[in-house]
Order: structure tokens, then sequence, then C-alpha cells
């Protein structure tokens, strides 16, 4: 257990370090102005220049994304398959065990947002999510699976999403010293495979998520749209 805590603490000191050379939180005044659906291809010409954040934003905006519709909704669908088929054993299968494995990923979900938030501090991804503005669902959901890899860098340009990567296969390396059974490289690396595909469906997830809001009454729908110069 001491190691586990050892392994679990080291990335969040060296975030927490670099969160302390970041500038302010973001402001509600930042947003950018509402767009309607009717109206985004004619404004979308008018989307303002790209705004860069600092990386302090970038970690409180990955750590409000653990507890979005899109995210919440996986961990609990991911909870609930783990619960079926009893993983790991040893958790058991009764009314508990659904809350240490869902306790356990949520742990991960911290886990993997601090790594990426440590890579960002020296790559200078931006973590946000931008969304398409485009009218057709499959050219929406073609967007959102080239965008999971693809983000952009304080400069307004295009880059592989890196802190992807090392943060969805570095995880489930440390996850695996607070499971029963201890380290298991090649379950370790099956996970981060998983990791990436489950990726793949938060970002589709999240091109979607103002609509969703939207037809259940629960937010005001593509009003939310964040656009290249908004900071969220």
């Amino acid at each position: 257990m001491q190691c586990a805590l050892r392994y679990f603490a080291l990335p969040v000191v060296l975030t927490t370090g670099l969160l302390l050379l970041g500038g302010p939180r973001c402001r509600a005044q930042d947003l950018a102005p509402a767009k309607s659906l009717a109206n985004m291809d004619a404004q979308a010409d008018q989307i303002p220049p790209y705004k860069s954040i600092t990386l302090k934003q970038k970690y409180i905006y990955s750590l409000e994304q653990m507890f979005s519709g899109p995210s919440m909704i996986t961990i609990l669908a991911h909870t609930g398959i783990d619960q079926a088929m009893d993983n790991p054993h040893a958790w058991g299968s009764n009314a508990p065990s659904f809350g240490i494995r869902a306790a356990s990923l949520f742990g991960r979900s911290f886990v993997r947002a601090t790594i990426g938030s440590g890579i960002r501090g020296l790559d200078h991804e931006d973590p946000r999510y931008f969304y398409s503005h485009k009218a057709d669902n499959w050219d929406r959901t073609k967007y959102a699976i080239v965008h999971t890899f693809k983000v952009y860098n304080d400069d307004g340009s295009m880059m592989p999403a890196y802190s992807r990567f090392i943060g969805t296969f570095g995880m489930p390396f440390l996850a695996e010293t607070w499971h029963p059974g201890g380290f298991n490289a090649p379950t370790a690396l099956r996970s981060g495979g998983i990791g990436i595909g489950l990726g793949v469906g938060m970002t589709i997830a999240q091109e979607f998520w103002p609509d969703v809001k939207h037809a259940l009454h629960l937010g005001p729908g593509v009003s939310g749209l964040i656009t290249p110069g908004t900071v969220h």
C-alpha cells in the first residue's frame, strides 16, 4: 500500500508544482458569444482567433471534465461491466464492491488527468475540446474521432495529443499498484488500449453532449459550444 501511495502521489506533486506557475482561473465573462445551430455555417468565418490558456486553467478544465456527463456515463458503464464480470474477483460482486470499482475508476481518471497535465506543461498542448460547428452528424463524428488524437498547441497550430497517449497508457501501470494481485504489465497494456478506445467514445460524446442536454432540457444545447477563442 505504501508503494502504491508513492506512485500515486508522485505525478500529483509534480503537477501541483507546475500549477503554482499558472495564471488565474477562467472567468465566466471570458466565454465566447453563444451561437445558434442555424447560423453556425454563416458564422464559421467569424470564429475568433485561437486563445491559449494557462497551465493552471488546463488542469482545472481536465478536472472538471472528470465530472462531465460523458465522463460520468463512461465511468458508471465501465463499473457496471467490471461488476458483471466480477473483475477483479477479489473485490467481490456485492453492492459495496460496486462502489469500490467506481472509486477505482475515478482514481484512474484523476491519475490520467494529472499525468496529462504534466505532459502539457512540457509540450504546451491544449486539453479543451472545440466543437466542430458542422451540421451533418457523420461529419461531426469524423471530426470528433480525428480530434481525439489531434489537439491545439498554445501557438494555435495543431499537434498530436501526446498527453492522451502517455496518460492513457501510463495510468494503468500506476493503477495496477492498488489492484489485488499487484502489478501486471500485460493487464496494464490491455487497459491502456481499452482506454484509447474509450477516449474516442468520450470525444464523440462530447461533440453531441450539448444536443443531448438540450433534448433532456438540461442545458442550452448548442449555445454552450466552445470556439477556439473561448476560455472555459
